[in-house]
């Protein structure tokens, strides 16, 4: 049997047809073929595999015959919509010895046209059959056959669609005797309702005694309740949306029920709403549940009415504020992985328009809406979604975002694509069954028990966790059956074949291919023949798994909250919106001195200390202004103890409203005593407070020292080098110019030293890293101790420094500093041999290391464990050989520690020592070339006006300038700078910040805003080397001491000028 006659046999079942009853219409169309064509025997003949069987014969008294002897068995195999001819049996070679030819009924004559399905399946013939030869029938005579047999097939496929929409009724009533959901339907041109049994069970009246109006059935409902009823009825004619919404039923009886109405529009041809189709859900035990966990003082998780429904808070872009876990049911991600995900980026390009298109709607003003579309699964492939719009509004009544309540609807799609040939009846039925499946999470099934044809509904597939196959095993299911239950199931099915019991709601448990325990929860119900033979059994099975969990994570929680409640050293209380404490956990005795027993009926505000009152009203009222959706931040109040001191509290509270009134139910706080978290932080305020104030006097302090030691110092140093730079000075001359200098130098060195270390210790050392040549850093820092190294004989080597990069990132000034120190020490400690600089930089680290090794005394082990700390040398005595602050070490590791680098030492006494550091140094396309004193000059002519309140240093500033040429103007103040800046134009203006009257930032401000010399570069000049430079005021700054090189750099810089100076003064 090939596969072609496989299908052709299956599809030739599907239709429920053999060995059924006379079936009128049928027997009407083979007589009417019969009379068309005058002949005695008229026939609808379908072939299975061993014979023909007549589903309707005229003339013919046999039922059926072997299927070797049938014609139509020819006829069939001729292919889609074909008709056979024979004129005369006798001569066919087929047929010539067939007993139907040779014997009763004597066929000559036989004329067929097959039973071709919309598959192209051929399920028999419906044929003409006469006991004399006669001529093959004209074209049109065959077509009429050709159309009458058309017409068999559309009515067994009528004859389908009814039997389906019976047996998918008795599925939605088995699934709303399940789920508590009834159906009803509302025949617009008629106003006249129709109830299905659940939703008469639900209003408390019976079918008979009991015909709905439209007036009558709203008369059920409470007054209040009434008008919203009438209005989404209207809306939904109106527009043809669909709706849902909560209300209050008033039985028969006087009970009042809360019960759930969805509807849908069913639309004319037109496109016209012709009826609305819908559920009723009594949801009584669902608010009455809720309503139990709040009278439970809300403890424990609260119980959602749609726990399986994904809740989503969107804006109108379709940006997510929130989603609630079910999401990950429904599309694979796990909450984190919905972040940053949007409606747009998960909906089907097809739906994607439409649904936006709602979402700006509702963005004007659209109160809700109900949308269903395709979105992506995490796995790729696209589900249906029902998703239910409602728009939330500010305080203002202005749109301020979406939420919206989704869920799965694939079976529910499925079944409508099943259905979508069936006739009006049969589409309204699926669609009721279909909402009933996706509400209450119900799957069905079918088992034909003489075809053994099972059929199953996807989320069949889904309860039992096997792969979706389109012709299962009845084996496959029975299989999953706990092996504990399976002997048992399965002689009570065996029991129920025999007296056609029906079954409901009968748990089980069942083992998925994976391993996993389920519970389900199953009814169904068998169909008995006329002879009391069963044909099919029919059911529902609903996954009852996570509901058997819920009840019994809820008194675990029960008990483990008893328990965290009891065990805690928190106080938890619980009060209502009026204060009064309902429930407070033992913690309170410890805390507060009261047992739980005194605190209960108490109002919180009358344990609170009455300054924090006002600030507990104001945070609370906050909160409740936030609604459900706010987060509470921890708040601290003082708490009465029972003997009458108070204490410090920290709380955490949470709000709980009602979900039908929105006001507030509950609040939850959990407490902590932090009496001595409060005492302690009173202390550390003090204690900063002091050591701010510490801190300021020694920073002006420092400024004062620093402004008063280098005043002079600029005149010391500035006129020595000055004298020194003379050539007709005596020998003894300069030797005693040498001894001043160097004296200056040594007493700015100790300022420097005291300074930068100071700012070190207040965190406020600059690093200003910039792309520098490392060998030049390097080799300038090595040149400044030739002259000292070659009076003492010592030999100083560069090694790795051809090896570097030609740019790193570095702070070029500090390391400098850092080597001066280093070099300084080694050529001061060294008598005879070398200094040795060697440095490596390495790719993979990043990291420049600079060592610096000497011949000299070296360090004794006991003495190491000093170095790098203040005020700490080597050698302390008052013999020692060597000066120095003890400063220098501490000073290199601050500046190494804030580059965020390394320092340490190897020595041994006698042997030498080898200091080193390694600092980040990110390798950079170029290095900046630093603009030096030696290379730089000032224009011919310039002029140049110098503001400082000491004689000395105009002196000074006037020596140095004039020597390039400068035309030299000097004002004692601010004051007199300004009227000379008035008067006449400058090139460049040293300012000193520290005058009598006007400072140097003053009438700089005062200079550019008087507009003459505005634009002109003024350079600040000043001791003060700890202040802050104003940037907006001044263009640089040079510092006292001054250094010649320094100042004419400044200058050149300020200018963008650049010359030789090398035979300058």
């Amino acid at each position: 049997m090939g596969d072609r006659e496989v299908q052709r046999l299956a599809a030739l079942r599907a239709y429920s047809v053999l060995d059924t009853e006379a079936d009128a219409a049928i027997d009407r169309l083979a007589g009417l073929a019969g009379n068309l064509f005058s002949t005695p025997i008229s026939l609808v003949s379908l072939i299975d595999e061993h014979r023909q069987w007549f589903k309707a014969r005229v003339g013919l008294e046999a039922s059926e015959t072997p299927r070797d002897q049938a014609f139509c068995a020819h006829a069939i195999a001729m292919g889609p919509d074909a008709v056979m001819v024979v004129e005369d049996a006798t001569l066919d070679p087929r047929f010539a010895n067939n007993p139907l030819v040779t014997g009763a009924p004597d066929i000559r004559f036989y004329a067929g046209a097959t039973l071709t399905t919309k598959e192209g399946h051929n399920l028999g013939t419906l044929c003409v059959i006469d006991d004399k030869p006669r001529p093959r029938p004209s074209p049109a005579e065959l077509e009429r056959l050709q159309l009458l047999a058309r017409i068999v097939v559309d009515e067994f496929e009528l004859t389908r669609a009814h039997r389906q929409a019976r047996e998918k009724q008795r599925l939605l009533e088995i699934a709303e005797t399940m789920s508590g959901v009834g159906h009803w339907r509302l025949d617009l041109a008629t106003n006249k309702p129709t109830w299905s049994d659940a939703v008469y069970a639900i209003h408390g009246v019976d079918r008979e005694s009991f015909d709905p109006g439209l007036d009558d059935a709203i008369a059920f409902y409470h007054p209040d309740d009434r008008d919203m009823v009438r209005s989404h009825l209207a809306n939904a004619v109106e527009t043809g949306a669909g709706f849902e919404f909560r209300l209050r039923l008033m039985r028969a009886d006087g009970a009042m029920r809360h019960v759930v109405s969805r509807g849908v529009c069913e639309l004319d041809d037109h496109g016209k709403p012709s009826a609305i189709i819908g559920l009723f859900q009594d949801i009584t035990d669902t608010v009455t549940t809720i309503e139990t966990l709040k009278d439970r003082k809300q403890r424990y998780q609260l119980v959602t009415q749609h726990a399986g429904d994904v809740i989503t808070r969107y804006d109108f872009a379709g940006a997510g504020h929130f989603i609630s876990p079910a999401i990950e049911k429904l599309l694979g991600y796990t909450v984190e992985e919905t972040i940053g995900l949007t409606v747009p980026s998960v909906l089907h390009p097809a739906d994607r328009e439409r649904v936006m298109a709602v979402f700006e709607a509702m963005s004007r003003g659209l109160d809700q809406s109900t949308l269903q579309h395709r979105s992506r699964h995490k796995a790729g492939h696209y589900i249906w979604v029902e998703s239910n719009l409602q728009l939330v509004r500010d305080e203002s009544g202005a749109p301020q975002e979406i939420v919206s309540v989704s869920r799965d609807i694939s079976d529910r799609k499925a079944l409508e694509l099943e259905m979508m040939d069936a006739r009006d009846t049969a589409r309204e039925q699926a669609q009721r069954a279909r909402l009933a499946e996706d509400i209450g999470g119900v799957g069905y099934w079918r088992y034909d028990l003489k075809a053994l044809d099972l059929d199953v509904s996807p989320k069949m597939f889904e309860i039992y966790g096997l792969e979706r196959v389109e012709r299962p095993a009845m084996a496959s299911f029975n299989d999953r059956i706990h092996p504990e239950e399976r002997a048992w199931t399965m002689a009570r099915i065996a029991e129920r074949l025999k007296t056609g019991e029906a079954d409901y709601n009968v748990t089980t448990r069942i083992v998925r291919p994976d391993g996993e325990e389920r519970y389900i929860s199953g009814s169904s119900i068998i169909d008995m023949g006329p002879d009391g033979v069963p044909t099919f059994i029919m059911g529902t099975v609903r996954d009852i798994t996570d509901e058997r969990r819920a009840q019994a994570d809820l008194a675990a929680s029960e008990s483990r909250y008893r328990l965290m409640a009891d065990s805690a050293s928190d106080m938890i209380t619980s009060f209502g919106p009026a204060g009064d404490i309902r429930f407070i956990s033992p913690a309170c005795h410890p805390i507060l001195g009261y047992t739980p027993e005194e605190m209960i009926g108490r109002r919180v505000i009358d344990m609170t200390h009455p300054e924090d009152v006002a600030v507990m009203m104001g945070y609370y009222g906050d909160l409740i202004a936030k609604g459900p959706s706010a987060t509470s931040e921890p708040y601290q109040f003082r708490g009465r103890h029972k003997d009458g001191h108070w204490v410090w509290l920290e709380g955490q509270p949470k709000l709980f409203f009602d979900a039908e009134t929105g006001k507030l139910a509950a609040i939850q706080d959990v407490a902590r005593d932090i009496t001595g978290r409060k005492a302690l932080e009173a202390a550390l305020e003090l204690a900063r407070a002091e050591a701010e104030a510490a801190a300021a006097v020694k920073a002006e302090f420092l400024s004062n020292m620093s402004h008063e030691l280098r005043t002079p110092l600029t005149a010391v140093l500035g006129f020595s080098r000055l004298i020194e730079d003379q050539p007709e000075l005596s020998p003894a001359t300069r030797r005693f110019v040498d001894r001043v200098s160097n004296a200056g130098k040594a007493l700015l060195s100790t300022v420097n030293d005291i300074l930068d270390f100071s700012k070190l210790e207040a965190g406020q050392v600059e690093i200003i890293v910039a792309p520098s040549n490392p060998r030049q850093v390097l080799e300038d820092a090595m040149d400044l101790f030739s002259g000292q190294a070659q009076e003492k004989g010592l030999d100083l080597v560069m090694t790795g420094l051809d090896q570097l990069p030609d740019g790193l990132a570095l702070a070029p000034d500090r390391i400098r500093q850092i080597l001066l120190n280093l070099i300084g020490n080694a050529v001061k400690f060294t008598d005879r041999g070398r200094v040795t600089l060697d440095a490596r930089w390495t790719a993979r680290t990043r990291r420049l290391r600079v060592s610096i090794t000497d011949s000299g005394v070296g360090i004794p082990a006991d003495r190491l464990g000093q170095l790098f700390k203040r005020f700490s040398q080597v050698d302390g005595s008052s013999t020692r050989r060597h000066g120095g602050t003890g400063l220098g070490l501490a000073i290199c590791k601050g500046l190494v520690d804030a580059m965020g680098g390394r320092i340490g030492v190897s020595s041994q006494a006698g042997q030498g020592s080898c200091f080193w550091f390694e600092i980040p140094a990110d390798k950079t396309s170029r290095a900046v070339t630093e603009v030096d004193g030696e290379t730089a000059v000032i224009p011919e002519g310039c002029r140049v006006l110098v503001v400082d309140d000491n004689p000395v240093n105009r002196d000074l500033v006037c020596a140095v300038l004039r020597a390039f040429g400068a035309e030299m103007a000097e004002a004692p103040d601010g004051e007199t700078a300004v009227q000379l800046a008035a008067g006449e134009p400058f090139d460049v203006i040293l300012m000193d910040l520290r005058m009598p009257g006007i400072g140097g930032e003053a009438a700089t401000r005062q200079i550019r805003k008087d507009g003459l010399n505005g634009n002109v570069p003024i350079i600040a000049f000043s001791a003060d080397v700890g202040g802050v430079l104003p940037v907006d005021v001044f263009d640089g700054l040079v510092a006292k001491p001054l250094d010649a090189r320094t100042l004419i750099a400044e200058i050149n810089r300020t200018l963008s000028f650049e010359g030789d100076i090398e035979n300058a003064a």
